[in-house]
């Protein structure tokens, strides 16, 4: 963690006298485990989640390595519960939905979906090839060693801290991974302190299992490009972007459910 971000981190209200920072590396098991021995929850947040087609292809065996790297740390260390920050990319990239068949595109989006691995790999989708391998892996791992994990599935975080630069590659960079989809791409978008209560939500509710898609509204490709315009609004758009999209079907029941109750709005 670079020094700056420490040291905001220590500024916080509480933090002298509640906060421990510690250094663990996911390649390194054992770092792991010594940095997870007495917790009762471990949160393990990994790249970003919107990287759609500029994801380094050669990461994709370390986010999955280091992911199993945590699961089985968490079931030595005798963790409570893990809560693993995956991406709706995990769920959304399907054949069917983005091939242009009737009725196919109009279908609900929810937690038992999943990213179609061929289709990705096909178009070249690395970041959701990554997501969809690492939250797999860590799934049938933490089934295996009886660790009660639950995963949060967020869309395209957004925020104050998050509006600068990277998070304008990152955006566009999903618009040019989508562009030669027949159908319309999925944009969904969540404020970051949100997703941060979601988390927390996540770990300190006892009945909190399984997936959850996290997001706070999904936007067609026109109200898309008024976000972009209104929040960059000396970023170019790409032309495959146009009036004509129609926004998926999100289903978040699951999480309205824990009681979560979104205080904080993007736009």
């Amino acid at each position: 963690m670079p020094a700056d971000e420490a040291a905001e981190l220590m500024a916080l209200p509480g933090a002298e006298e509640r906060l421990e920072l510690t250094r663990a590396d996911p390649m390194d098991y054992g770092s792991l485990v010594e940095a997870f021995m007495g917790c009762f929850g471990v949160f393990h947040t990994t790249s970003p989640s919107d990287l759609v087609s500029n994801y380094p292809p050669e990461m994709i065996d370390l986010e999955v390595r280091g992911a199993l790297n945590v699961v089985e740390a968490c079931s030595n260390a005798a963790v409570k519960r893990l809560v693993l920050t995956s991406s709706l990319s995990a769920m959304v990239w399907d054949q069917q939905r983005n091939a242009g068949i009737e009725g196919a595109y109009n279908s609900c989006i929810d937690e038992k979906c999943w990213s179609n691995l061929d289709f990705c790999r096909a178009k070249k989708l690395w970041g959701p090839v990554a997501k969809t391998m690492t939250e797999k892996a860590a799934w049938a791992l933490a089934r295996d060693k009886e660790l009660d994990m639950v995963v949060i599935n967020p869309a395209i975080v957004l925020g104050p801290k998050l509006m600068t630069s990277s998070s304008t590659a990152s955006i566009m960079t999903y618009l040019k991974g989508v562009k030669e989809l027949p159908q319309s791409g999925l944009f969904a978008i969540m404020h970051v302190d949100n997703l941060a209560q979601a988390h927390i939500s996540a770990l300190e509710i006892p009945k909190a299992s399984g997936r959850y898609i996290c997001y706070e509204r999904v936007v067609s490709e026109f109200e898309l490009v008024e976000l972009i315009q209104k929040l960059y609004p000396h970023q170019s758009v790409p032309s495959r972007f146009s009036k004509s999209g129609q926004p998926h079907v999100l289903k978040n029941e699951k999480l309205q459910k824990l009681g979560i109750k979104f205080q904080t709005s993007v736009v």
